[in-house]
């Protein structure tokens, strides 16, 4: 078996893994469930071909981009600034890339998380972009990390419910929930949490059935 059909191989098997995450992050993403091993092929020497953007099936202006590129270091300090500040807040990007995500790309995200827009809102104040960047591995993607069997359900906790949550588990603040690293760690970037998150995981329990534990998605 070739390096070459390997790697058509990993690029076809992590695009259908990458489409069942958005899906089940309520993106709508059906249009793209044609993909084939030949369009996999005629990808290799030009990834940007892949690239595709997906709307939620609930709120259209919220969007997703896919995009399929290595950037180099020095130019991940601009690769975004394509996105406007009006545009940050229901944009978010995946990075599909044939190498690794390293250090580099976890402080990308949270620095483009956390970027001041250019113009003050209406009270004078400078807020923040909150444009979600996730950089992952063609390779890391070739099984689907949230259906591996040691791995537990995670959810996210919509914020309209944080307050009920914390005062049923006599939390005064986030900060006192076991923490979740925001873009370190992968099922984090999987399910698309960021920093204030509150995160629900059930694991199996041979007491009790199951396990509900929180953890706060920070920094």
């Amino acid at each position: 078996m070739s390096d070459n059909f390997v790697f058509i191989e990993n690029i076809y098997r992590s695009r259908m893994t990458l489409l069942d995450i958005l899906e089940e992050r309520g993106y709508e993403v059906a249009p793209y469930r044609k993909f084939s091993p030949a369009e996999a092929t005629a990808a290799v020497g030009a990834l940007q071909g892949l690239n595709f953007k997906v709307h939620k099936k609930v709120d259209e202006s919220k969007v997703c981009e896919v995009r399929y590129d290595s950037i180099s270091r020095p130019k991940l300090s601009t690769y975004f600034n394509d996105i406007s500040d009006e545009d940050s807040e229901h944009t978010e990007i995946i990075m599909m890339m044939e190498g690794a995500v390293a250090d580099a790309h976890h402080m990308t995200a949270l620095k483009e998380y956390s970027k001041l827009k250019s113009t003050p809102d209406e009270n004078g104040k400078l807020t923040r972009r909150r444009l979600r960047v996730s950089f992952f591995s063609i390779y890391m993607l070739v099984v689907n990390p949230m259906k591996h069997v040691l791995v537990p359900k995670h959810e996210i906790v919509p914020e309209e419910e944080h307050k009920a949550l914390m005062e049923k588990l006599h939390v005064i603040s986030k900060s006192k929930f076991p923490e979740i690293k925001f873009h370190i760690d992968p099922i984090a970037r999987c399910i698309g949490a960021v920093p204030g998150d509150i995160v629900k995981i059930t694991r199996p329990s041979t007491s009790a059935g199951e396990t509900i534990i929180y953890r706060v998605c920070a920094p």
